[in-house]
């Protein structure tokens, strides 16, 4: 039981770090968008909304995976954090798709990249550790 509150600890704590400076790093882009007047190839990256097939297509892979995620949510535990993560990032990836214009949008598949990576570490390690932990149970029996 204390490994599975640790376990729990360490989900929440990541995911809320991770949501807090993806808010933050999305604001203050959008903020420094709005704000400078650059031109020439400088302006290329702006703020402005765009909307097609391509944001469709992740908006529909967010909400089946959010549906299966919610569906499966204590199943799936303790993956079902770093699960969250995953998704939390393709929906960082789909704000900066759909709201910048230009290179800025690269931060989204930065974001989106960090938060896969970390979700993946962390479905690894738990892994790992289930498989450590049935090892010793079948050498204790």
């Amino acid at each position: 039981m204390k490994s599975k509150n640790i376990i729990k600890i360490i989900n929440w704590v990541t995911f809320i770090i991770i949501l807090l400076v993806g808010i933050f790093t999305a604001g203050f882009s959008l903020y420094d968008l709005s704000t400078q007047v650059a031109l020439g190839e400088e302006g290329q990256s702006r703020a402005g909304f765009r909307w097609g097939i391509f944001h469709i297509i992740i908006l529909v892979i967010i909400v089946m995976s959010a549906a299966f995620l919610g569906f499966a949510w204590k199943i799936l535990f303790p993956f079902n954090v770093p699960i969250a993560i995953i998704i939390a990032g393709l929906c960082y990836q789909l704000f900066f798709l759909t709201f910048t214009i230009g290179w800025v949008g690269l931060n989204g598949t930065f974001g989106f990249v960090i938060a896969f990576l970390i979700g993946i570490i962390l479905i690894i390690s738990y892994t790992v550790l289930k498989f450590l932990e049935s090892r010793k149970r079948s050498e204790t029996n």
